[in-house]
Formats: C-alpha cells, structure tokens, sequence
C-alpha cells in the first residue's frame, strides 16, 4: 500500500487538490491524500493509520501520533503551538513548519491595523455614518515621525514590520531577549529592554511565537505600562495578549485602540466582547494570506514535510534530533 497522507482541516482551503499535486510530483502516484476535518480528540477514531499528518490550526497529541502512527506532522503555518513536540520526539515522529513565508504580508498587515488608529480611520467612519464631517472628532492625531512603534519580539515577522514602519517615519525599537543587539541595529531598529519597550511604544506591534514563557505575556501590568494614547496590534497569537486586561483598558480609555488578527478563541463567538468595538478591529487571522502567499505554504508546506520523512536536513524540521538519531 501506498502513502498516506490526512489533512485534518480541508476546510481551511477547501479542497486538497494542491496537497495531492505536490506530493505525487515528490513521492509518485502512490500516494493517497486525504481530508478528513476533526479535532484532535476524533483524530484516533477517524484517521486511522497515515504516515502524514498536515494541519494548519488543528492540534495533535500524543495519543493521536500514537493512533494513526504518523512519521511526519506537518504544521502548514509559521507556529507549532498545539502539537506536542516533546512526544513527537520520544516517538521519532518529525515535525515540520513553513518558517519563511508571509513575512511581507504579515508585515503590511500589522502596520495596517496599526495606521487604522494612528489615522483615527474608526472614528472618523463612525463619525460620518452619524451624519457629521468634522476633522476634529479624531483629534488629536500625531504625525508618524512623532511615534514610536514598538516589536514584541524582533523574527521574521517582527523584521518586515519594523522596516516597513521605519520607511513610513516611525521610529522603530524592539524587545527580543533571543535576538542580539548589534543584529536589531543592523536594521535600523533600536533594542530595547521589556520596559522601555512598553515605556516608549506608542504602537505595540507583537510577534512573538506562543510558548510557555510568553502566555499571557501582554498582560494588565504590561498594559497599564503603555502609554495612555498607545496602539495596541497582535498579529501573532491571541494567547500571548490578556484580553480581559485589554477590554477593560479601553473601557477604562487608557488606550487609542487594539487591531486583532488572533483571538484567544478562533472563531470567535457572536458574543465575543471585542466584536463590534469603534476602538478595535479584528480580521480572521488573515495577516498570513496574500494569493502569492498561500501558493507558497501549499507548496513549501508539502516540500519540508516530504524532506523530513525522507529524513533530509530543512529549515523547517522542528526536532532535527529525531532525523540525527
């Protein structure tokens, strides 16, 4: 029997037809590529046996690696949170990622949300739908030259923000512990430390991966040290922000406003207390997707899966220890 290979949210593109291009053209015509879209409770029920298991958001224990027997998971996003990579590494399964794609989007994405309040667009929309046109209802608006965009970690990601942010005036610093300062300032970016970084940021900008360390990381302490006017822009993962503390700083006025690509629950409830707010916007965690980009994950995607299984170094191998041993 040939390979086979279960994508566990299809409905994220709505087919797999790609999926199933990229690995015959890598593997031959004896792969069999399937889309079965379950959590990752069903996984040991409905999957069956597979050598791959590709997900964009659906997650994967350690039960479901030993149900179906997988040899590869393949994370068809930036971030691995919600697989288990210490069982996936006991049990010599691969994991994989697409580390370098959307980096451009992703960038032009958070610099959008943010305008949108440095430019007051919210309230200015919402002014005119009540029949006024006043410039003044937004007021005051500083000039971008007078701001300073802060990054919350300084990745790929954090990169094409904060050079994107420095070509439109802002200046730019950065929070990156993992990140050495002569690299932050090769880039024109200052580096700062945790406090200074919510002590001078008129724009909080984050985009750090979700780990143990930065759960809840943007928290009321860390909110209440912004600055009152301060902007704040997740593009990375809505666990890393408290969005209660959140809420009540922009109930309290202690915030322009909050643009939101992650939420803690996706999709949110119609009830979600952010929906609906003139102070936040929130997109469907579409900062990633452009048509050029999602072509690339498709293709980059099945490329580092198919590596790992035939056991080749790639960029996007998250426990290259496995593939060592």
């Amino acid at each position: 029997m040939g390979l086979r290979v279960v994508m566990l949210d299809p409905d994220w593109f709505g087919d797999v037809e790609a999926e199933r291009d990229h690995f015959e053209r890598l593997l031959g015509d004896g792969v069999v590529v399937e889309a079965i879209d379950c959590t990752d409770a069903e996984i040991p029920e409905r999957v069956g046996e597979a050598d791959f298991l590709l997900s964009h958001y659906t997650n994967v224990s350690a039960e479901s690696m030993d149900a179906t027997g997988c040899s590869v998971v393949s994370r068809y996003a930036t971030g691995t949170d919600g697989i288990d990579i210490d069982a996936a590494t006991e049990r010599g399964v691969r994991v994989t990622r697409v580390p370098t794609y959307c980096n451009d989007e992703v960038g032009m994405h958070a610099l959008s949300l943010a305008l949108t309040f440095v430019r007051g667009l919210p309230t200015y929309d919402a002014s005119t739908a009540d029949g006024r046109w006043a410039w003044g209802d937004a007021a005051p608006l500083q000039p971008v030259s007078d701001l300073t965009f802060g990054l919350l970690a300084f990745g790929n990601k954090g990169r094409s923000t904060g050079e994107k942010a420095r070509a439109l005036g802002f200046d730019v610093c950065a929070y990156d512990p993992y990140v050495a300062d002569d690299d932050i300032e090769a880039e024109g970016v200052r580096p700062v430390d945790f406090e200074t970084l919510l002590a001078e940021a008129d724009v909080l900008s984050i985009h750090t991966p979700l780990t143990d360390e930065t759960a809840d990381m943007i928290d009321a302490d860390a909110l209440d040290a912004l600055d009152d006017d301060a902007i704040v822009v997740n593009t990375a993962r809505g666990r890393v922000l408290d969005e209660d503390a959140l809420l009540d700083a922009l109930d309290e006025g202690r915030l322009r406003g909050a643009g939101l690509d992650v939420l803690r629950t996706e999709p949110p409830g119609d009830d979600d207390p952010l929906l609906g707010r003139d102070d936040v916007v929130v997109t469907p965690h579409a900062a990633w997707y452009s048509t050029r980009t999602a072509r690339e994950l498709r293709r980059l995607g099945t490329e580092i899966a198919v590596a790992a299984y035939e056991k080749r170094e790639t960029d996007g191998l998250v426990n290259p220890g496995v593939i060592r041993d």
